[in-house]
């Protein structure tokens, strides 16, 4: 192969990328699976959209680093908006003395009627839920709920606030919080000397 074979077989791949790019671009723009200010995940990628433009998106990651994604990236992967999303389930496990085990089915309810009573819980979608979930040397009870769409600060506060609940109603029924490790060995202070 001569050397003008070479050069032109690099600018075929190199028009093939370029167009690819510019194509999915424009099928960004039209389709609009996101917008500018959007969260979005895509494949490894995730961030806040800074700018669209024809054959590269610019995000800003997690860590405040810019991150440039070809176009043709989102033509090829599934595209996750979490800026459109109507609400975002939320899971927690709560540990409690295997001794207070009696005791759980009245947390349990109360627990329940306070994520349906609480302002920021979706309800539309599932019902929240609270239920005995494990029993080793501890009993785990089991948190489920949809928290409505919110900034990620909302978020977290709103899931502290279900927590010291749900800590607040195990505390009123008598009951202690447990340890994934063996409650039965109780902690003690050892001197070597």
């Amino acid at each position: 192969m001569g050397f003008a074979e070479a050069v032109g077989v690099a600018t075929a791949f190199a028009a093939r990328d370029i167009l690819g790019n510019l194509f999915s671009g424009l099928s960004l723009q039209l389709s609009k699976p996101f917008g500018v200010g959007d969260n979005i995940k895509a494949g490894s990628v995730e961030g806040q959209v800074m700018e669209m433009g024809l054959t590269t998106t610019s995000l800003i990651n997690s860590e405040k680093f810019p991150v440039i994604v070809p176009n043709s990236l989102f033509s090829s992967q599934v595209i996750v908006n979490k800026s459109r999303a109507q609400w975002r389930a939320s899971l927690t496990k709560i540990p409690i003395r295997i001794d207070d085990i009696e005791k759980i089915p009245n947390i349990s309810e109360e627990i329940s009627s306070m994520l349906r009573a609480h302002p920021k819980v979706f309800l539309e979608k599932d019902a929240p839920y609270c239920y005995l979930s494990r029993i080793e040397s501890y009993a785990e009870l089991t948190l489920g709920c949809n928290l409505k769409s919110m900034r990620k600060d909302e978020l977290f506060a709103t899931e502290q606030d279900i927590l010291l609940q749900a800590a607040r109603i195990i505390r009123q029924h008598g009951a202690e919080l447990g340890s994934t490790l063996n409650d039965c060995m109780k902690c003690q202070t050892f001197s070597l000397w």
